[in-house]
């Protein structure tokens, strides 16, 4: 997960592909999304490496927090 994070607040262009291909569950997904927005703000404060490490740190956390974090796919919605 915090490999798609990085590539996504680094704006390369394997992050535009949809979360299906990326290969993430509706949870991991809400994670994504939370630990992209956490790490584009570190970014303004505090620079590019100091976001990844965030983004690195709390992908691990949230992710061991939510056993993985692999919840179905089935019924995904776009986070709120």
């Amino acid at each position: 997960m915090s490999y798609w994070a990085k590539e996504t607040l680094k704006g390369s262009k394997a992050a535009g592909i949809d979360w299906e291909q990326k290969g993430l569950s509706n949870e991991q997904y809400a994670i994504h999304e939370e630990i992209v927005a956490a790490g584009r703000s570190e970014e303004r404060r505090q620079g590019r490496e100091k976001a990844l490490a965030l983004i690195d740190r709390q992908a691990r956390e949230r992710c061991a927090a939510r056993n993985g974090a692999t919840g179905s796919s089935e019924n995904w919605r776009p986070p709120r």
